[in-house]
């Protein structure tokens, strides 16, 4: 994974580039570019339109009547060869992924670097970009901390509904999700945010997060977040308040706009903030925006940088969202994007029950998901029985979906292997002799680390295999009851060990050539982006009515179709005979 530095300067219509790969300079070095003003100006007014369209389309015409994300790219592609030198283009396209971090003169403060387009896909579908804008920010030596203190401020002026549901879901699901030990969490909203409140809510806090209006104004330090009674917190006395949180999140309206007013997020640093996420054009509070929020967080929690959790977070709206909902391209970091501002020191997965069993009911392939939830309703209703069979039968699909995995991944690289008959002892036993020939050949799956998983878990799953048998052909000695506590603790000590089958993509593609993904209980529309892919089109039509998976990190995918179909409720189930 590369880590790359640009460096730009303007004098003029000259753009002067340096770049450094990790902290070397690198070939690409003092190049140059012309670009005049208005161009830079017409861009950026071009895609304050398209913003406003896309605000303004209702949820009907949100499903694609107007294709803004086709205009975003042919506007950022055109930008794109206008703007870099050749070297540098050639730089950006043959990059795999990695972070990307911009340091840009103030003249460029304004340009969306995450739309720009390569010609195959957008660089905020490529990197995990932040950016530093000449004289607003300064590299800060801070801790990784074990626990967050984390701000939730809301719709202080009382009339945004959504900025208020926003921050009532992200306090209720942080609350949920992330152990108190981890976490402490303070939530304010409408008239109970003043001046005097705010800021000092916010001096002892690491993340503020707010959701509300913000005030571009023009004269420095104006600018700022308006409350109540029509005051404003403005700028210049956060700057004043001697405290600098590791992140501040704004999800409101506008902090730089293309029409010249102050950029909010660049006074928020010069006062010391570390990092500042916020918003390309003014954004419309939904439902989107507080899970775009909420899975930012999830990421954050799970020891992710932040260029990483933006990036996943981006990737989500992109993937689900209607292609018309520019969610994804709306949210910008100012900062360095490998910034991490949280890092366990214990097993976070395995002291977090509650997260592990929201993992595997909402992010886990359908196969394990669906038979999990229904263990989780049965132990709700604190029905024993319902519970181990549930347990069983999600522990059998996890066999069988990564003994498929295994089998695909062979056959990308010309491994064969005779496929045993059904049963989950026969499936286990093949699966490891498999992955010890796979090793002698020095191959390994598609899922980077699942046959070390696979491995080092082998006396467990052996375990859990022969209750499963037992219970099968009831033959279980004593109550059933307690083996549930026992069983459950042990596979999902497994499935948090092998939290990456959460980031496949488990899809059927239907014969028309779109695709449905099926990532927990329900299936959702997914869009196969050119990054996940060089030949997406030709892969899709070859693959159609099958189901497939795809490792997009690693642009690994093949098909499951021996293994999956799609039951008479449109349901992935297997295959009992191959």
């Amino acid at each position: 994974m590369e880590f790359l530095n640009i460096i730009i300067d303007r004098v003029d219509s000259t753009n002067v580039f340096n770049v450094l790969r990790g902290r070397m300079p690198s070939r690409e070095s003092h190049l140059h570019s012309m670009m005049d003003n208005d161009l830079i100006q017409e861009y950026l007014l071009e895609i304050e339109r398209l913003s406003k369209i896309g605000t303004s389309l209702t949820g009907q015409e949100r499903d694609g009547i107007f294709d803004l994300t086709g205009n975003l790219r042919r506007m950022g592609e055109s930008f794109f060869l206008q703007f870099f030198p050749s070297a540098v283009q050639e730089m950006l396209r043959s990059a795999e992924n990695g972070f990307l971090f911009l340091h840009t003169d103030e003249q460029l403060r304004q340009i969306p670097w995450e739309l720009l387009h390569d010609g195959v896909c957008f660089l905020a579908d490529k990197f995990y970009i932040g950016k530093n804008i000449s004289g607003h920010w300064r590299d800060r030596q801070r801790e990784e901390r074990e626990n967050l203190r984390v701000l939730i401020a809301c719709d202080p002026t009382e009339d945004l509904e959504w900025a208020r549901r926003e921050g009532e879901g992200l306090f209720e699901a942080l609350n949920s999700e992330v152990d108190p030990e981890r976490l402490d969490i303070r939530f304010m909203s409408g008239r109970d945010i003043t001046k005097l409140s705010l800021l000092d809510a916010m001096k002892d806090r690491d993340v503020v997060h707010y959701a509300g209006h913000v005030d571009p104004a023009r004269t420095p330090g104006e600018s700022g977040w308006p409350l109540s009674g029509g005051k404003i917190l403005r700028t210049r006395e956060i700057e004043k308040a001697g405290f600098s949180p590791d992140l501040v999140f704004a999800n409101g309206c506008s902090v730089q706009r293309s029409l010249g007013e102050s950029d909010v997020a660049s006074a928020f640093l010069r006062a010391g903030i570390a990092n500042f996420i916020g918003t390309n054009w003014e954004i419309r509070d939904s439902q989107n925006t507080l899970d775009f929020a909420v899975h930012f967080y999830r990421s954050i929690f799970e020891e992710k940088s932040l260029g990483e959790s933006l990036f996943e977070a981006r990737q989500f709206a992109r993937r689900t969202y209607p292609p018309a909902d520019l969610t994804w391209a709306n949210y910008v970091l100012h900062g360095n994007p490998m910034a991490r501002i949280y890092r366990s020191n214990r097993r976070f997965q395995i002291d977090m029950p509650a997260l592990v069993e929201r993992w595997i009911v909402e992010e886990f392939p359908a196969p394990i998901a669906r038979p999990y939830s229904e263990f989780i309703a049965y132990k709700d209703a604190n029905h024993a029985p319902g519970m181990l069979s549930a347990l069983v039968h999600a522990f059998e699909e996890f066999v069988y979906l990564t003994g498929a995995i295994v089998f695909g991944s062979g056959q990308t690289v010309g491994f064969r292997a005779a496929l045993p008959d059904f049963g989950v002892n026969a499936w286990l036993s093949w699966i490891h002799e498999s992955l010890a020939q796979m090793s002698a050949l020095r191959m390994e799956p598609a899922l980077p680390g699942l046959a070390g998983v696979l491995s080092l878990s082998r006396e467990n799953l052996e375990k859990l295999a022969l209750w499963a048998n037992l219970y099968r052909e009831g033959k279980l000695v004593g109550d059933e009851a307690q083996y549930v506590v026992t069983f459950q603790y042990i596979f999902e000590s497994i499935l948090s060990e092998a939290g990456y089958l959460r980031r496949m993509l488990f899809l059927y593609i239907d014969p028309e050539g779109g695709s449905v993904l099926f990532q927990g209980t329900g299936p959702q529309p997914y869009r196969i982006l050119p990054q996940d892919m060089e030949d997406a089109a030709v892969w899709v039509r070859e693959h159609r009515g099958q189901i497939v998976f795809i490792n997009s990190t690693r642009k690994i995918r093949f098909s499951l179709h021996a293994f999956y179909t799609l039951n008479a409720a449109g349901i992935p189930s297997r295959r009992m005979t191959i």
